[in-house]
């Protein structure tokens, strides 16, 4: 693989990079015309390219080949958080999601919430940089914040899906790698700092949302984030 590699949605449809990645392949790597690249599209396909025109606003690529397409796994992962008060901790909380793999990530406020707004475009940044400095090929999509009820709603239980929250209660629940039914798409719901409202958690309950435990310890919520998405893959493995 090319050491330059470049997020490029629609390599096969548009022969050149985005504003940010052409300044950051003219000004900051300060490559020239003929010089190797590797593309990611961020639905699992990887490509070689020669730089045609390099440009500050717009820097082309010619001679584009299709090097691997990534095969989509028979599960994924969806994690619902409410986001934190410091959001360099849900910044880096979607960083290393991403790093481990994962197909969405989508925010929602509820009685016990910190915050009411998040930089989407900010999160975004952060998943591309973090596929490129990864070998997931996969992109994940970021959800602007919506209430909890939202999801609570629209999310449907079927025979592909499983829904499921993290839940503290004594006596503690099953942990989530024995609640896990293989090859789902798991959408896994992890409450604020302060933890879903007693309300909240007999509302999801009610609903059929499956309660799990993410071990012995009281996680913060961005750790929770991890460890639900890494407790999935390692059932997988």
């Amino acid at each position: 693989m090319s050491k330059y590699i470049f997020y490029a949605p629609n390599p096969t449809s548009e022969n050149r990079l985005s504003e940010e990645e052409s300044f950051h392949a003219s000004r900051v790597l300060r490559l020239k015309s003929g010089d190797q690249i590797n593309l990611l599209d961020g639905q699992g396909g990887r490509y070689a390219a020669l730089l045609d025109q390099v440009d500050s606003k717009k820097t082309t690529f010619t001679q584009l080949s299709l090097l691997e397409k990534q095969a989509i796994i028979p599960y994924q992962i969806h994690i619902y958080v409410a986001p934190t008060k410091q959001m360099e901790r849900m910044e880096w909380m979607v960083e290393k999601c991403c790093e481990f793999g994962i197909h969405g990530i989508h925010f929602f406020h509820s009685r016990n919430s910190e915050r009411k707004e998040i930089k989407l475009n900010r999160l975004e940044k952060i998943a591309v940089s973090a596929l490129k400095q990864s070998k997931n090929l996969y992109l994940p999509e970021i959800s602007p914040i919506k209430p909890l009820s939202t999801y609570m709603d629209s999310l449907v239980e079927s025979a592909s899906t499983q829904r499921l929250f993290a839940h503290i209660s004594d006596p503690p629940v099953e942990n989530l790698s024995k609640q896990l039914i293989q090859n789902k798409s798991y959408h896994v719901l992890i409450g604020p700092e302060g933890d879903f409202t007693p309300t909240e958690s007999a509302d999801l309950l009610r609903a059929n949302w499956t309660p799990c435990s993410l071990g012995k310890s009281i996680l913060r919520t961005e750790t929770a984030c991890i460890a639900a998405t890494m407790g999935i893959h390692m059932v997988h493995e």
